[in-house]
């Protein structure tokens, strides 16, 4: 299958890149690219690209990025004219730009459905696997980027956001989707690391829901603890927070330390992978968000133990080709449980949620 990228501007596409960087993550929004023509190249005068064209660059003919040209830089002498190009997914400016809706409150509306809004003015659609919860009331501060509220909003709803290759908003849980064939030394991976760290992580977390309300922590409280282990950290270290506030039966509090612990975990251990191929066994390029076998005993890694590829880049230069991974637990890629604050009694009353 060809692995040829072509940048397509206006109805106009190129190919022959010899110098490729494209990079798609989970936590990597927008996905982003950079592409050169850096030897002699007959026909270089006659690529037409514009900064903030529209474009789609692909790899042999699959989608990879959609998206927009962020920069150009040509360069000339007299034997060459080298022209590189680089640019981000539609989301950048979800990402950039302030956001805009004209009441600036939602009330009583979904993820996804906000999400699906905030986008709209920045012709980004929103593909939701979930539709999330429905929020009582959203407020937007002045200044406020599309992204910032819509990731916070997933996390309260616990739902992943990030951008796919039609530079579309993607809302939805970790996937359980598996890259064919996984990664074998010797067989589709060229090189492994393996990095276990224990410099973040502690033996148990303790929350302690102890009058941290506004206007709630008059009068007397017992003093209460959740705490979860993590019998892996061979020593005593333990970790203390504060219930976060309005935490009705302290759930989010208790989620809160459960994820501490399962997230320092996952990332304390990263496996990076440069593979042979962009694609997997079954012809699918690789992509964030998916999991992966990996068969490396000489990591002192679990056989077919099954990590997330957090991060792809595709990439091509004067070296050859190759993908870089970085693959970690799916757990290291949770979202993070918070919590609303709690609106003051007046305003909770008018909305008729007292």
């Amino acid at each position: 299958m060809s692995n040829d990228v072509s940048l397509t501007v206006g109805g106009q596409t190129t190919a022959g890149w010899t110098s490729i960087r494209v990079t798609r993550g989970m936590e990597r929004i927008p996905a982003d690219f950079e592409i050169g023509l850096t030897e002699r190249y007959p026909h270089t005068s006659d690529v037409l690209i514009m900064e903030g064209d529209a474009c789609v660059l692909a790899i042999g003919g699959d989608a990879v990025i959609t998206g927009y040209v962020d920069r150009v830089s040509e360069q000339i002498d007299a034997h060459n004219h080298a022209l590189s190009v680089s640019g981000r997914g539609k989301c950048a400016d979800i990402v950039d730009c302030s956001a805009w809706f004209d009441s600036f409150e939602f009330v009583n509306i979904s993820t996804a459905a906000i999400a699906a809004q905030l986008c709209k003015p920045f012709g980004v659609s929103v593909k939701a696997f979930s539709p999330g919860m429905i929020h009582p009331q959203v407020n937007l501060n002045v200044g406020d980027t599309p992204y910032n509220k819509i990731d916070e909003l997933c996390k309260v709803a616990q739902l992943l956001c990030y951008e796919d290759a039609d530079g579309d908003l993607v809302i939805g849980p970790l996937s359980t989707l598996e890259a064919a064939g996984g990664f074998a030394l010797g067989v589709n991976c060229e090189r492994a690391a393996y990095v276990r760290d224990m410099a973040q992580r502690f033996s148990e977390y303790r929350v302690y829901p102890v009058g941290t309300g506004i206007l709630n922590d008059i009068g007397m409280q017992s003093l209460t603890e959740y705490i979860v282990n993590d019998t892996t950290v061979p020593r005593f270290r333990p970790k203390a927070f504060i219930a976060e506030t309005g935490d009705a039966g302290d759930t989010v509090s208790k989620a809160h330390a459960l994820w501490e612990c399962n997230r320092r975990i996952g990332r304390g251990n990263v496996v990076a992978v440069t593979a042979s191929s962009w694609r997997d066994s079954a012809g699918a390029l690789y992509a964030p968000n998916t999991l992966a076998a990996l068969s490396m005993p000489q990591l002192k890694l679990i056989d077919g133990q099954k990590f997330t590829i957090g991060e792809v880049t595709y990439r091509r230069d004067m070296n050859g080709s190759a993908c870089e991974l970085t693959l970690m637990p799916p757990q290291a890629f949770q979202p993070e449980p918070i919590l609303y604050m709690p609106l003051p009694q007046d305003a909770a009353a008018a909305l008729g949620q007292v």
